[in-house]
Formats: C-alpha cells, structure tokens, sequence
C-alpha cells in the first residue's frame, strides 16, 4: 500500500501543468495549490526527491521549504511583502472540518503568536509560519483548483484589450482617462469584456460574487458574500435585460460601496490613458495658441535640417534660410469720375397753336382694355397703348346755339348702315358730340 502511494505520488510530480489545472478563458487563472507547487519548484530548481516531499504534504522546517512556501503564496495571491498575509486568497485553499466551530478563533491565535508577535528574519519565514498555522488549524487543504484574482497590472492590460477589441472611440477614451464613465452602451459592454476576461463573470453562473471577495482581498469585505448583495444579483439576472446592461446594472445596483472603492473605474481609467498615450492622443485639452511669424520660420528652419541633416549646433539661434515672400500691397486703382450730362429730350409734341395744349397719352386699359381669353375659364388682358390728343379749348366764347338749330339726321335707318369697326367709334360720351364733331370735322 506505501509502495503505492509513493508510486501515485510520483506520478503527480511528472504529471503535465495543464492536466493539474483547469481549461479557461481570458486572462481568468484558476489553480490548485499541487500545481503552484511544482512551478514554485520549477523556479527554484528544487531537487525531484524534495518535491515528492512536498507532493505528499510534508513541509520541514529548513530554509528550501520555507523559500518554497514563500513563492507558492506569492504565486496564488495570498501573500504580499507590504501587506502581509491576504485572507480572502488564502481561505480558498482551506476548508474547515464540518462541525468545527473553533477554527477561526484557534487560526488567529497561532497567528497572533507565532507571525504578529514573534521576530522573524525574512518573508520566507513569515510565509511559512502563516501557511503552518491555517494547515494545522483552519481545516484540510483544498487540492482543486482555485480561482486567482489577477493583479491590478493585470486587469489594466485586460480593460486595455477590451477597449481594443469593441473598438471605443476616442472622444470616450478621452472621459475614460478624467474618471467619467457616462452610461452608454459602449461603457457597459466594456464592463461585461472586463469581468469576462478577468473570470469575475461567465455566461452560466453571472456574477461571482466570491471572486469578487477574493478580488478585494485588501479589504476582506464580506458583504460580498451577504444574502442582500446574492439576492440582489439574482434579482437584476432575472430581469431579462442583455449581458451588458446585466453586468454594468449589477455593478451599479448591488456592489456600489463593497469592496474596493472605484476598482474597475479606476483600471478603465488607466487602461485610457495608456490607450491614447499609444494613439498619440492628448490626454489633457490644451489650448490652441495661433503661430507667430518666428514659429513658422523655426518650423521650416527645422524642415529644411531634417532634409539635409541634423546640425550639432542647432541648440543655437539658426537665422532661417528660406527667404519669405515679401507682402506687397494691394494694388490700387484708378478712381473714374463720371461726369453726369443731362440728358438730351427727345422732340416734344407740338403744342397747339390757337390754345397750347399738348397731345395726352391714354392707357387703354383705363377705357377699352383688350381681352385675350387663353382657355376655357381664363382670361389675359393685353393693355394696348392709344394715343388720344386732347380737345382743343376753344380760345373765342362760342356762339350760342338757337333752340331753333335743326341737325340734319340722316334720311338712311340707323340699322341699314355698315357696322363700323371697334376703332371707330368714339370714346367720347354723348353730351361732347358738338366738341367732336368741330374736332374731326364731320357731323352726325
């Protein structure tokens, strides 16, 4: 049975890296503590027959062991030379025995005494007496692996890759570096990328919340793992809306003021402002100030050196060798006076010459216009001008006429007589047939 155990144990020392861990996406490591074992003795190029050793979970007390506890708690996050020891990572590792209600108390005085009070040397020691007090105390090591979280370099290079890949533009970029994440759909898409590259989120399970918890692993905020933040995540996954707006309105709704304050806004944040750096966008607006003429001379200056090569004494004061254009003015030109004339009159109408009154031009369409009918049910007036002379003022006082005058009337009907045409009948009303009958010379 020993021979076995040995030979299983064996077995596990040569078994491949990837059989030891699990298939996953994104930048997500998931990890057991038998395969952080292995590559810590990779590192650190410890003998075969040590790591069999330590595959059957037997951790002397020498200066190898205690290095090699140090990388394995560097290697899976719970340990950190500044902050010490990390609970949220180093729990995932542990499970305490059903029934046992004493683990946390024993775990933090074995800490208490033998890390916190005692005067250890080095960060191998002080890694190694905490991981000897949670495998004595806490409970039975977890041999599956274990999620990972990632290092704020690593979830920056994540939301990097995110804003890449959906192609934010760069006017968003630009709110993105300030801090201010405005709710659109680009924002909340960038969410869902980050969560889901980092393994906080995938599309069978939504949220882990415990991820998150060990996420954080600074605060050890245990909120996350509350029965109000569970139900509140289940809540908005049960709302029907995309994966998106699920992500960004559990963020929003459920782990605002958990945890780390403004983790993922502030991974956004920088992860912008390395993308414009790589665009060679401004961060920053600055304001626009017009060229001066020395500006643009230095420009072309500069130009011209780059064409022909760079000069050891251009750190002096280069006269520019590009002659500008001299400004001319503007032409002016010659001002002509025109000179008014009066102008030449046409010969006016004589005048008469018993009583000098002057022939009077009559538009036709105050008396008689023409109408020119161009359809059924429209008319067109044409005015057609007639010159009409006026009546000539008697310049004597005529004589009166006698009651006894007789004006000879035709012998002939009225209605024998040919139809005159439009142009021959007067204009003139009745009562001035003596006025036209002197004017034309005839009578009626």
């Amino acid at each position: 049975m020993k021979q076995l155990v040995l030979l299983t144990i064996c077995v596990l020392a040569l078994m491949p890296l990837e059989v030891l861990s699990n298939d996953t996406k994104g930048l997500t490591i998931e990890k057991s503590f038998l395969q952080s074992v292995h590559d810590c003795a990779e590192y650190l190029q410890v003998p075969k027959h040590r790591l069999v050793q330590y595959l059957a979970y037997e951790f002397p007390p020498d200066e190898e062991t205690k290095c090699l506890i140090f990388c394995v708690g560097t290697d899976l996050r719970w340990w950190n030379n500044t902050c010490g020891l990390q609970v949220p990572a180093i729990m995932n590792y542990f499970q305490p025995v059903l029934g046992d209600r004493q683990y946390e108390k024993r775990t933090s005085e074995c800490l208490e005494r033998n890390v916190h009070t005692a005067e250890l040397p080095n960060n191998c020691c002080q890694a190694y007496e905490t991981f000897q007090c949670y495998f004595r105390e806490f409970g039975n090591l977890v041999t599956c692996p274990q999620y990972v979280p990632a290092t704020k370099l690593q979830a920056t290079q994540a939301a990097l890759d995110c804003l890449t890949v959906l192609r934010v533009p760069t006017d968003l970029l630009q709110c993105y570096s300030k801090g201010d994440l405005p709710d659109v759909p680009e924002t909340r898409c960038l969410y869902h990328c980050i969560d889901h590259r980092t393994g906080l989120y995938t599309t069978e399970s939504g949220i882990h919340l415990s991820r998150f918890y060990v996420r954080d692993l600074e605060v050890n905020d245990l909120r996350y793992l509350s029965k109000e933040t569970k139900a509140c995540r289940d809540r908005v996954r049960m709302s029907g809306c995309d994966v998106c707006s699920e992500v960004y309105n559990t963020h929003r709704d459920c782990l605002t003021g958990i945890g780390v304050d403004g983790y993922t806004s502030g991974i956004i944040a920088e992860a912008s402002r390395i993308a414009l750096t790589n665009l060679g966008v401004c961060c920053e607006d600055k304001q626009v100030l017009p060229l001066s003429v020395e500006v643009v001379a230095a420009e072309v200056v500069k130009e011209v050196e780059e064409e022909e090569g760079y000069s050891y004494a251009s750190y002096q004061p280069v006269v520019p060798r590009v002659a500008f254009p001299p400004i001319l003015p503007k032409p002016t030109l010659p001002v002509h006076v025109v000179k008014c004339t009066s102008p030449t009159c046409s010969h006016r109408p004589p005048v008469c010459s018993t009583c000098g009154s002057v022939p009077k031009v009559v538009p036709v369409e105050t008396l008689y216009p023409a109408v020119r009918r161009t359809g059924p049910f429209e008319k067109t007036v044409n005015p057609q001008p007639m010159v009409y002379p006026e009546l000539p003022l008697p310049c004597t006082k005529p004589a009166p006429v006698s009651i006894s005058h007789k004006i000879n009337k035709p012998a002939t009907a009225l209605s024998a007589l040919p139809a005159r045409s439009y142009a021959q009948r007067s204009p003139y009303p009745s009562f001035h047939r003596t006025c036209k009958a002197e004017h034309f010379g005839r009578s009626f």
